[in-house]
């Protein structure tokens, strides 16, 4: 076992005041950088905790009357290794670099972070520590797609690379006009060896990152003020389909022109949207579903929503924005008040031939003691005469700093209008946490009732009570090792029916053991193995028949479902970084309640010939045969590739393009072999072979001033792979102007 040093107390640091203006060019040569406060002494926090960095850090820092300014210098031992390109923002993730987290209101649970690669381009979003994950090392999330207005500049050196960053007080919110005192801390990434390094001591052995953060103070006199954001925009799209005669004809322009509003105090925002543009700039991936029982979680990528979003976090995801379609407008408040965050969203959705659905939800938070939190959730959901509403409580209380309950109630009441009278059931969760160096576990129970409806969340599975035990163990090799990090994760899980659960044995079920192997120079490795059981309902067969009048009656289930997956993920090199992951063994085939086998490949590989250049291409592959006779039940292949272009920091260029290619053979009993009937007639095979292609051209000097202008189509081929039949349905080109005005 390697010895651990003793962890160092979070640093207090005054900073200096100092009434003057540079220009933020990446070179830290004006006289002030002289008398800036100095953080340095950097620990690694990643793969191994509890030892000194390997490479020097330094950050300065010392504030104006209007913004704080910070000055990086990241040393490296092999500077031509380091990893620094023009890329779009908040995509800096393959790059070496650092973050800056200013939790402004000293509460050890948000932080607004700042990060930078070594050319100065930017990343930020927002650290919250009230999400949790079963299967992660350590609690707590981040949030790439909060914006901030700031500035950065950067440049290579001879020892490795330097960052100016200037943020005004007017892109954060704070606890009131007095003297601050902000927590802060400090990472840096250094792509060539893996490792993650902090300015404090950040130790493994914690439930929260920022609990452990240090602390700025002599910050007093700050000049913010009231800030009014005004974004007004104009979008135009010119959309062409196929109709079912096979005629190409293309619609009239539509433009639209709208405006997003905010009002913002230290500690309050105001936003207001009319005629809102949600348009995403790229598709969502496409995701393999020849076998999924229940919908898929997209997150959310609108900008408009994306303000303050952490604020609406709850466990079991009650409030999922998505939900909201095509409003004609909305409105938000969201902020913090002492130990209080609020946030409010109300919006009306619009319809076609149906009622408007009108949505109110509002998330209650409040802090209690050093590090834990209570809150409460209400939403409504009206349309014409139907309803939903929900109201939940739940509370996060963190002792011993490695421990942690978390425990959630809530209940909703759905009226349809259809005279069936109104619904309710609840939904519950209680969670045991352990966040230790060596050993740690997650121990949750978590019911959701049959009438359980959340019409604002994203709740795709209810008339369940889930519950598992999942134990880790962590393993961390000495100094220049090749093993510097191996986690186990291991345990059972078990899904049950939610009424008399306690009298009834679980339906499916879950042992698995997962090891993952941190190898020196940034490789890692994992394998996991996975024994199950299912249930197959017979309520979900009663369509199918063997023959007219004859009902389907699927086995009862499977048992002793063995299967496993195995990846691996490069370091991120110079010019290329990869990963690979293969999944095979036993599995059910839920349309027809018979056993399968399966196999499905993912890989990902990034190109960097140049520092204004990206290559992307991904593939995913399915197959999934019936172990009654190996004939095959469904297939699907996916590639995907993507090519960024970008001269500058603000121009940017990408072309996608993907191919999907799915079938499914049609219904089969796995006695006979014969093909099942729906309503009286024989189950049909299906297939898509569909091609989308997507341009953009994208010019954005800042968050929230951007031009868009782009171009997408989706074909469809007879035969996989045939692209002489390739045929277009459906394309469009697409505009989008925007300024922000801030004041």
């Amino acid at each position: 076992m390697v010895q651990v040093q003793a962890q160092a107390p979070p640093p207090t640091v005054r900073i200096p005041r100092i009434d003057t203006a540079i220009t933020v060019d990446g070179v830290l040569d004006e006289p002030v950088w002289s008398q800036a406060a100095r953080l340095d002494g950097f620990h690694q926090y990643r793969p191994v905790d509890g030892r000194m960095a390997e490479e020097e850090t330094v950050v300065l820092v010392w504030y104006s009357e209007t913004a704080i300014h910070f000055g990086i210098i990241a040393r490296d031992r092999d500077p031509a290794s380091i990893r620094a390109t023009f890329t779009d923002r908040d995509k800096i993730g393959g790059e070496d670099r650092v973050r800056l987290y200013l939790d402004t209101f000293n509460d050890r649970r948000r932080a607004a972070f700042f990060g930078v690669n070594g050319l100065g381009v930017q990343e930020d979003g927002l650290r919250s520590e009230t999400g949790t994950s079963a299967g992660s090392l350590f609690g707590g999330q981040d949030d790439l797609n909060v914006d901030y207005l700031w500035d950065s500049k950067g440049r290579r050196t001879e020892q490795g690379y330097e960052v100016e960053v200037r943020i005004p007080f007017k892109s954060l919110q704070y606890a009131g006009s007095g003297p601050q005192e902000w927590g802060f801390n400090a990472t840096r990434y250094v792509q060539r060896s893996g490792f993650e390094d902090t300015w404090t001591d950040v130790r493994r052995a914690n439930s929260s990152f920022l609990a452990q953060e240090g602390t700025l103070t002599g910050l007093e006199g700050m000049k913010r003020g009231l800030v009014f954001e005004a974004q007004p925009f104009v979008t135009a799209a010119w959309n062409g389909s196929r109709d079912d005669t096979g005629t190409y004809s293309y619609d009239d322009p539509e433009p639209s022109a709208g405006v997003n509003l905010q009002l913002a105090t230290t500690t309050m925002a105001f936003d207001a949207t009319v005629n809102p543009d949600f348009s995403q700039v790229e598709s969502d991936v496409a995701l393999i579903t020849v076998n999924e029982r229940f919908d898929l979680f997209i997150p959310e990528k609108r900008p408009f929503f994306l303000k303050g979003i952490d604020l609406f976090s709850t466990p079991g995801n009650l409030i999922y924005t998505r939900r909201i379609a095509d409003p004609y407008g909305g409105a938000k408040v969201t902020g913090k008040v002492g130990r209080n965050s609020i946030a409010y969203l109300g919006a009306v959705d619009d319809y076609p031939e149906l009622d408007d659905a009108w949505f109110n939800i509002l998330r209650f938070r409040r802090d209690v003691g050093e590090n834990s939190v209570v809150g409460l959730t209400y939403t409504d959901r009206i349309q014409g005469g139907a309803y939903n509403r929900l109201l939940e409580g739940d509370a996060k209380i963190v002792f011993a700093k490695l421990y942690f309950v978390e425990a959630q109630y809530g209940q909703s009441w759905t009226s349809l209008d259809d005279g069936s009278g109104t619904l309710t059931d609840p939904i519950w969760k209680l969670t045991f946490d352990r966040t230790g160096r060596a050993w740690g576990f997650n121990y949750t129970i978590n019911g959701i009732g049959t009438d359980f409806i959340a019409g604002s969340g994203f709740v795709p599975r209810r008339d369940v009570v889930t519950a598992h035990i999942f134990n880790r163990f962590s393993f961390y090799g000495a100094k220049d090792a090749t093993l510097e990090n191996f986690t186990v994760f291991f345990g059972p899980s078990w899904i049950y029916r939610y009424q008399n659960f306690l009298d009834n044995s679980p339906d499916e079920g879950t042992q698995e053991g997962n090891f993952q192997f941190q190898l020196r120079g940034g490789w890692q490795l994992s394998a996991k193995a996975t024994r199950a059981f299912t249930t197959f309902y017979p309520e979900d067969y009663l369509l199918l028949e063997t023959a007219p009048g004859v009902p389907y009656m699927p086995a009862s289930g499977m048992d002793n479902i063995y299967s496993g997956r195995l990846s691996i993920t490069t370091p991120t090199y110079q010019m290329f970084n990869a990963t690979t992951s293969w999944e095979f063994g036993e599995a059910p085939l839920y349309a027809e309640g018979s056993e399968g086998t399966g196999n499905n490949w993912n890989a990902t590989v990034n190109l960097r010939p140049s520092k204004v250049l990206r290559l992307e291409g991904r593939v995913s592959y399915a197959r999934l045969n019936r172990a009654s006779d190996g004939s095959e039940y469904a297939n699907s292949v996916i590639p995907r590739f993507k090519v960024e272009y970008q001269p500058s920091v603000p121009l940017f260029f990408r072309v996608i393009t993907e191919y999907q290619s799915t079938r499914r053979s049609e219904l089969r009993d796995p006695l006979t072999g014969e093909v099942l009937l729906i309503g009286g007639v024989e189950s049909a095979p299906s297939a898509n072979h569909a091609l989308r292609f997507d341009v953009l051209a994208s010019y954005e000097p800042s968050p929230g001033t951007v031009a868009f202008l782009g171009y997408g189509s989706a074909n469809t081929t007879v035969d996989a792979f045939d692209f002489s039949s390739l045929e277009r349905q459906a394309d469009g080109f697409f505009l989008k102007l925007a300024y922000l005005f801030r004041r």
